[in-house]
């Protein structure tokens, strides 16, 4: 089994995060789509981590992004909800999670990438924008933003995926 590099986990976090932090509400799209990236980072952390850590990272990230934000607590129970969906999720999505080091589109194709992802980031929007929202009325506007924002955040989050994951070696 692959050990996880700490340093650049943390690293890739922290990168998230600055970045995120202050284009978090700026970047919109038609006044409704909104692109949250770094739960990107929480999805492609490694197989290999037990539910606490995936839990406490979840928290942690969470956290911060509420901190700068000023929403007190919902993107920290957004981000523990996903953590705590993922593995299974994937199980069901891809058979052989046993032999998974890497969560990216090289190891998993575009397809299956998808099945796994858009599901999540859908649950995290439902979430941050319900609560946001008091509930679950004006149900019609509630779910236009959290599917445009899944969609927006889906596009953002693949692309950083294609560019920052490694290629699949030629033979």
């Amino acid at each position: 089994m692959n050990r996880v590099n700490l340093k650049e986990q943390v690293f890739n976090l922290v990168a998230l995060l600055v970045i995120q932090i202050p284009l978090l509400y700026r970047i919109t799209l038609f006044d409704s789509a909104f692109a949250f990236f770094y739960v990107g980072f929480l999805i492609f952390l490694p197989f290999s981590l037990t539910r606490t850590y995936l839990l406490l990272i979840g928290f942690l990230s969470g956290l911060t992004i509420d901190v700068f934000s000023n929403t007190p607590g919902i993107h920290a129970f957004a981000c523990v909800l996903i953590m705590y969906v993922r593995n299974n999720w994937l199980q069901l999505v891809y058979d052989d999670v046993d032999e998974l080091i890497n969560i990216n589109h090289v190891s998993l194709g575009a397809t299956t990438l998808t099945v796994f992802v858009f599901p999540i980031i859908f649950l995290h929007h439902l979430t941050i924008f319900s609560l946001e929202n008091g509930g679950f009325h004006l149900f019609g506007l509630l779910i236009t933003k959290v599917f445009l924002s899944t969609i927006f955040s889906f596009i953002v989050i693949f692309i950083l995926n294609y560019l920052i994951a490694p290629k699949a070696r030629r033979i």
